[in-house]
């Protein structure tokens, strides 16, 4: 099992939606090299261990699976095999889904005697 970020264009860019200095501290990049500076400034300044990826510059992940502001995906046998997203009310996840799907997993391919 691996887990991996895929970091896509600036939710808050400072030159597209600024919501103030904190968040919005890079405008949206122009060039698939910005975009990867900007990752790994964002990977360094986190101090961010998990692998990360970029979307290129068509945006192909976000248009395809959705990804904004943040989504958890679990790809499995080359199939999405779940798409966990927020809470229409509080807009926050419920981290157990992907927990229960991992367990699942797990215990195929493990079962206990």
């Amino acid at each position: 099992m691996q887990f991996l970020t895929i970091y896509i264009a600036e939710a808050h860019a400072r030159d597209q939606w600024p919501v103030g200095r904190t968040i919005s501290c890079v405008d949206q990049p122009t060039t698939i090299e910005q975009r990867i500076a900007h990752a790994q400034q964002c990977k360094n300044d986190l101090k961010f261990e998990m692998p990360m990826l970029v979307d290129n510059m068509d945006n192909t992940f976000h248009l395809t699976y959705g990804s904004w502001p943040f989504r958890f995906y679990v790809i499995y046998d080359s199939k999405l095999a779940l798409k966990a997203e927020p809470d229409k009310e509080t807009f926050s996840y419920h981290i157990d889904e992907l927990n229960q799907w991992i367990e699942n997993y797990f215990q195929i391919r493990n079962p206990v005697a």
